[in-house]
């Protein structure tokens, strides 16, 4: 007779706390995770340990009460040493869970891993679990639900390591997202040994049972295992939330330092303008600090790309900056660089770029490093690379060299020291031997002892003196030093300038020679100098030749205003004083006067002193300077230029006067002509009158011609009156045209006398001339009486012409031209000299004075020869704007 499988029946009370206990069990999974994650070192082994131990009870409990749920009609004793053994897989199954889900990461390849180890740890503990059933029974399993049983073991392992790895974060506390893991992993696991239990079918055996080591659990054996279980998850869970709390407190402290940590490193970074960052090239995920967002001036919420970052890179450092990023994200290697950054204000930053790479746990690499904004530093550079050109140019210019040494060797010597030493920088500094040996021989002790005597009193030194090149130049050195020692007294350095004076000390040389020059000059020129201070209303200074002109003793001292003004003449004291800077300083009026000043010993001087006010930029009067010019022999020179000008025009008038004499025949038959037309002129009107009818119109007309003739004789005689008239020159503006007119009207008669012909040929637009008339006059009726002389004893044709044009250069042209005798041979250079004469009667000035009237009044007298025969006399005289009238 086939046997039968036994019926056996579930106690879903039991079953219900099985579930129970593994969702516990589950809970206490994840939190315990948690903590073995955030542990570390022996604690992280104890947390390990312990929490699988304790994970390990909840799973061995739910089974084996999942176990004790299952009621077959036959007794059932378990055999406990196998009953451990079980327990121990169980637990060596949480220590793989524990261990894949406490990693900081967790792929799918550790996470399958795991999954199999714990799926097969915990169908051990399952299996292992039942062999320890001792029944009158023989147990077969079902190969197809055992192979699935353990696959729901491997695959809850997995969703159980999936789970407890997200919500292990201990942040999360007992939050409904861990509280649903639990439950979802606590109904899990059951399934797995529920499975295994379906898998399972007993046959009744009459074999005996061996109940040796086996022990009968009663209802409240079942009831301790629950309570011990969940007493050690309880403890468990206990001891978790204790951590924690002591964790959660260390953690706020180490929150608050780490905040404050992190306030002091923002702080840090914000002074020294240092950001941080971080970049992983794989991703092209990067991190920036706050210090890095205002160095790029990109706002916090911009998510940060290599892009972004070269859009604010300058366009000449773009390419660079992109090879060097380029290079590290293939190399894998630290990187250092420095570029430019173009601002949306359009200014630029310079930054300092180092990275440190990284290999992170998935293998890749991450970069590490700091953004430095060194702007301000290359600005300060840049500003000292000015400031250092400047002195080595302001050095250049001034011929200034700058050194430093101490009592052994030199430390400096700028370029320009090495430049006025003759020393070649690319040859080192040179020693003190070596220098001192540049110092003129006779200079050298004196400099070396004074350099020895400033360090040995501890004071500055300066000391001039001659150094010779090795091209024989000798150049004028100033030195300046000043030794410094330590607080100790001893001497560390001597620092200080070397000036090359040589072109001053040149320049002194030639002023002392220009002074003396001045100097001389003043003497010969009889012109002194001098400078009066406004502030102190003295003079500041006299030249040696002032104090000669006025007659003070330089020993004395510059002389005081008032005795300055007691050496003026008495007559022109008072004028001085109103016209010269002492009345009124502030003004700064310039001024030229002149006066007489009268010497101890009674001479008369006669001075002209110049002053010129002198201001300072705000054109504040500061001083006036001037000359003092003895011009006694210039004013006896005026007088006597004076006394022969009067002479010369006495001669002129003489010269007038005679001419006239020579001219009273003509004359008499000039005036003699209108005043016998006026006697006919006469008669005529009283024969009209003594008519029976006397004819008033023709008796008019003849009264009118009487006048007209009588006019005509005054003309003549005023032309005559005009040219004796004695006096001084009066300059007026002259009309050429006129004054040859008048001077044919005059000569008419002596040119009728010997048959000669006058013509003229007048410019109508000739403009006047600034000059005398009658000194004009006289020197146009020289030129024609000469004119008509030289036609007297001509027997071919006698013709006077006179011509007025416009000259060049804004000059006046009046020429007047014979047909007489010409100049004399070989003489013709002489004409215009004193006392030459070819006549017998002539005195030889009429030509020399109209020479001098000419060249008085700015002209121009020349003579030349006229083909064939006669001689043209041409003046030229500046023209004035004026048109005539």
């Amino acid at each position: 007779m086939a046997a039968v499988n036994l019926i056996g029946s579930y106690n879903y009370a039991l079953v219900a706390l099985s579930v129970l206990i593994a969702i516990f069990a589950s809970y206490a999974a994840l939190d315990l995770a948690g903590r073995v994650t955030a542990a570390g070192g022996w604690t992280r082994a104890i947390w390990l340990l312990g929490g699988a131990g304790a994970m390990g009870t909840g799973i061995w409990s739910m089974h084996y009460i999942g176990m004790l749920a299952f009621i077959l009609p036959i007794p059932v004793a378990y055999h406990w040493p196998t009953v451990l053994l079980s327990l121990f897989a169980a637990i060596l199954a949480s220590v793989v869970a524990l261990g894949v889900v406490s990693r900081q990461k967790m792929g799918w390849f550790r996470a399958l891993a795991g999954s199999v180890l714990m799926g097969a740890g915990i169908a051990s503990m399952h299996y292992i679990g039942m062999a320890a059933m001792r029944l009158p029974a023989v147990c077969q399993f079902n190969s197809f639900l055992v192979v699935l049983s353990v696959v729901f073991a491997v695959l809850i392992s997995l969703a159980a390591l999936w789970i407890t790895f997200h919500f292990r974060d201990k942040k999360t506390g007992t939050g409904w997202q861990k509280l649903s893991g639990a439950v979802v992993m606590g109904a899990a696991i059951p399934v797995m040994h529920y499975t295994g239990m379906a898998a399972a079918s007993f046959t009744p055996s009459g074999a005996p049972t061996d109940l040796s080591h086996a022990v009968s659990i009663s209802t409240l054996g079942t009831a301790g295992i629950a309570a011990a279980t969940f007493i050690v998850l309880g403890l468990a869970l206990l001891t978790s939330w204790v951590d924690r709390q002591f964790a959660t407190e260390a953690l706020e402290v180490q929150e608050e330092k780490l905040q404050r940590s992190e306030a002091y490193l923002a702080e840090a970074q914000r002074l020294s303008h240092t950001g941080s960052f971080g970049w992983r090239p794989s991703t092209g995920e990067i991190l920036c600090s706050e210090e890095t967002f205002r160095i790029f001036q990109y706002d916090r919420a911009t998510k940060p790309t290599v892009e972004l970052i070269l859009q604010r890179v300058h366009p000449q450092d773009t390419a660079f900056v992109k090879q060097t990023i380029e290079r590290a994200a293939q190399d894998g290697k630290d990187f250092e660089h420095e570029y430019r950054l173009v601002m949306p204000d359009s200014s630029v930053k310079y930054v300092h770029v180092m990275a440190h790479a990284l290999t992170h746990e998935s293998g890749g690499v991450e970069f590490v490093g700091a953004v430095m904004d060194i702007t301000a530093a290359r600005q300060a550079e840049e500003a000292l690379r000015r400031s250092e050109s400047y002195l080595a140019e302001a050095q250049r210019l001034t011929h200034t060299g700058s050194w430093a040494f101490d009592a052994i060797k030199s430390l400096y010597w700028s370029e320009e020291n090495f430049r006025i030493w003759g020393f070649d920088p690319q040859l080192g500094l040179p020693d003190h031997e070596t220098a001192s040996q540049r110092i003129h021989p006779e200079d050298r002790g004196r400099v070396v002892g004074c350099i020895q005597n400033a360090v040995r009193e501890r004071r500055d030194y300066a000391v001039e003196f001659r150094i010779v090149l090795p091209d024989g130049t000798v150049r004028y050195i100033l030195g300046l030093g000043h030794p410094a020692f330590s607080p100790s007294g001893e001497l560390v350095e001597v620092v200080g300038t070397d000036v090359d004076v040589t072109d001053r000390r040149r320049a002194e040389e030639a002023l002392r020679r220009s002074e003396g020059h001045l100097a001389e000059a003043q003497r010969l020129t009889r012109t002194g100098s001098w400078a009066w201070s406004v502030a102190t209303r003295h003079s500041v200074y006299w030249s040696q030749e002032n104090y000669r002109l006025f007659g003070f003793d330089p020993e004395g001292g510059i002389p005081s205003d008032e005795a300055f003004y007691q050496r003026i003449h008495p007559e022109d004291r008072d004028r001085v004083r109103r016209e010269v800077f002492l009345e009124r300083p502030d003004e700064g009026s310039h001024f030229d006067v002149e006066f007489r000043i009268v010497l101890p010993d009674g001479a008369i001087k006669y001075v002209r002193s110049t002053g010129h006010p002198v201001c300072n930029i705000s054109g504040d009067l500061l001083e006036y300077v001037g000359t003092s010019i003895d011009v006694t022999e210039r004013k006896r020179a005026d007088e006597e230029r004076e006394r022969l000008r009067q002479a010369q025009a006495d001669l002129a008038r003489v010269n007038r006067v005679t001419t006239m004499g020579e001219l009273t025949v003509s004359l008499a038959h000039e005036v003699n002509q209108p005043i016998a037309a006026a006697i006919t002129n006469a008669n005529t009107c009283m024969r009209w009158l003594a008519a029976d009818t006397p004819n008033l119109e023709e008796a008019r007309a003849a009264a009118m011609r009487i006048v007209n003739d009588g006019t005509r004789a005054a003309e003549i005689i005023k032309r005559v009156r005009l040219l004796f008239k004695k006096g001084s020159p009066e300059r007026e503006l002259v009309d050429l045209n006129e004054v040859v007119r008048d001077m044919i009207a005059l000569l008419r008669s002596e040119a009728t006398r010997y048959s000669i012909s006058v013509r003229t040929d007048l410019a109508a637009d000739l403009p006047r001339v600034m000059g005398d008339r009658v000194q004009l006059q006289q020197v146009v009726m020289n030129l024609m009486i000469n004119g008509i002389d030289a036609m007297k004893d001509v027997d071919e044709t006698r013709e006077l012409i006179v011509k007025s044009e416009r000259g060049k250069d804004e000059q006046v042209l009046v020429s007047v031209s014979d047909t007489g005798v010409g100049l004399p041979q070989q003489q013709a250079d002489q004409i215009f000299d004193a006392f030459f004469t070819t006549k017998s009667y002539g005195t030889g000035m009429g030509l020399r004075i109209s020479h001098s009237i000419v060249e008085s009044h700015g002209g121009r007298l020349w003579a030349a020869e006229n083909s064939p025969r006669g001689a043209s006399f041409y003046v030229t005289l500046p023209a004035k704007a004026e048109a005539p009238e």
